[in-house]
């Protein structure tokens, strides 16, 4: 937590507590799924059944929801209040349960949050990471690099008091805009769906300016050390979410030079078989560093990871990849943090020589949710969006949206976008999707799909136009749905779909 130059620690703390106070809920009740992205069963389920649909149960809707997919594995997680206190422990988690999908668990639990986790002032600060410029298929040493390069960036913040707010990885890269692009974007090269990229974002004192500066400072000086990419959000006058300002362009030979000295006897294998561990914790700073860096100085990698705090309890959702040699099942389990290291070294085939202590204290009382170990699929890529002999080539598409709470609920939404979509798409995945209940009890979300187009084309222009087309289709056609299907008036239902992130702001968001 990041205190305000001008406060007090009594003043804090009463500010806690009567934010403690204010609240309906002793605890927060959460789900977990997991499994694969898709299978012969169809795409992930998003949300567990209601045994008893009849019935009108007021928590039926999640006041927050998170999905995550990459390499072919998902998962979904759901929170709501709830006023169960007794526990033990700040975290309680119960036995994985089968959905009756293969490979997929479902794992629910409460969790007691932390009240005073961010206060009101934070500003965010966003940074998006290169670590590679050809299509995202991660080798156990790149694995390896990107779990560090995680524990430092995160660890840069917890010195500072400042916390995650959200770390997602692989991301769309960003292409190099060029002098004759127009300011709204609109004649940008086309961004591939998924890229050797991470993106994460801290909460920070908008009044603490000199801490900020000296965060970038330190993110320039680890860029230069590892060779790393380095943007930042760009915050001049008329400029929103999606553009970037480039602090340092990605170096491969530095690059490559310090996994090789770091890493030198992992293998440069891609892997062929990952698990999804979800840890569970009430938000503290510092906690990410914490897990990442024990799992690496165990020899374990990540390959993707997607961490968020939903009402002030932290879920760390990481794909790890599986070593080929290793011939142990890896059946799904759920139990505390230090029960869960030794099942995960186990899926590690090196360790580091020498590895830095990590404060895993931190995290003593988390719990940790593991899926079996399953297949792992990387996605086909252009290396130069739309340069392929075929144009069978995923596009990213954004989403946002804002709803009146307990109307249509996330996992649903998502379900009407990709059904609106299919007329002119061959696939349409989630690859990230987030919604928070907020004030005036309405829901605000995003999310990036994958699509891979029905019309085959290799040209830019001619892909954006169908893009551009197919989104504003689909927009016009939940227009039309949405109120219906959960009794909403049409004017509170406020959605924009578009081909580029930035235009989720500079166009009209009302449905």
């Amino acid at each position: 937590m990041t205190l305000p130059a001008s406060s007090t620690k009594s003043s804090e703390l009463a500010r806690i507590a009567a934010e403690a106070a204010g609240t309906s809920s002793a605890s927060v009740r959460f789900a977990v799924i997991h499994g694969p992205a898709n299978g012969n069963d169809g795409p992930l389920p998003m949300a567990l059944e209601d045994p008893d649909p009849d019935k009108e149960d007021p928590d039926a809707f999640p006041t927050d929801f998170l999905h995550f997919s990459a390499a072919g594995l998902s998962v979904s997680t759901s929170t709501w209040p709830s006023a169960m206190s007794a526990f033990s422990g700040r975290v309680q988690i119960g036995l994985p349960e089968h959905t009756g999908r293969r490979d997929t668990f479902a794992y629910s639990g409460h969790a007691v949050p932390n009240p005073g986790f961010i206060h009101q002032s934070t500003r965010k600060v966003e940074v998006l990471i290169t670590l590679g410029n050809t299509h995202w298929s991660p080798t156990y040493r790149e694995a390896l690099m990107q779990a560090l390069i995680i524990e430092k960036l995160t660890g840069l913040a917890a010195e500072r008091g400042a916390p995650v707010l959200h770390l997602h990885t692989p991301v769309a890269p960003v292409p190099q805009p060029h002098g004759s692009d127009r300011g709204d974007g609109s004649n940008e090269p086309l961004r591939d769906a998924v890229g050797p990229c991470l993106r994460f974002a801290i909460g920070m004192d908008p009044r603490m300016s000199g801490t900020r500066l000296d965060f970038e400072t330190e993110l320039a000086a680890l860029a230069e050390e590892y060779g790393f990419g380095l943007k930042l959000d760009d915050q001049r006058f008329n400029r929103v979410r999606g553009e970037w300002f480039t602090i340092r362009g990605f170096d491969r030979e530095r690059y490559r030079q310090a996994r090789g000295r770091l890493f030198p006897e992992v293998p440069v294998l891609t892997p062929r078989r990952a698990m999804i561990a979800s840890v569970v914790g009430p938000s503290r700073t510092g906690t990410t560093a914490a897990a990442v860096g024990a799992l690496r100085a165990r020899g374990i990698g990540v390959l993707a990871a997607s961490i968020s705090s939903m009402r002030k309890t932290t879920f760390i959702n990481l794909v790890l990849p599986v070593d080929g040699a290793a011939t142990s099942p890896f059946p799904q389990w759920s139990g505390g943090w230090l029960d869960a290291l030794p099942r995960l070294e186990q899926c590690a085939g090196h360790r580091p020589a020498a590895a830095d202590e990590s404060d895993e204290g931190l995290i003593a009382d988390w719990k940790v949710a593991l899926s079996p170990a399953m297949r792992c699929t990387y996605p086909q890529s252009s290396k130069q969006t739309g340069a392929t002999t075929t144009g069978r080539v995923p596009y990213p598409i954004w989403l946002w949206w804002q709803l009146p709470y307990r109307t249509v609920d996330t996992p649903a939404l998502l379900a009407e976008v990709q059904a609106a979509l299919q007329p002119h798409t061959q696939r349409c995945e989630v690859a990230y999707a987030q919604s928070r209940l907020c004030r005036g009890d309405v829901v605000r979300g995003r999310a990036k799909l994958i699509v891979m187009l029905s019309q085959e084309h290799r040209d830019h222009n001619a892909v954006q136009r169908l893009l551009t087309d197919a989104t504003d289709a689909a927009q016009e056609r939940l227009r039309e749905r949405l109120p219906a299907l959960g009794g909403i008036d049409a004017g509170k239902v406020r959605l924009r779909l578009s081909p580029r992130e930035r235009w989720l702001t500079y166009a009209g968001i009302s449905a």
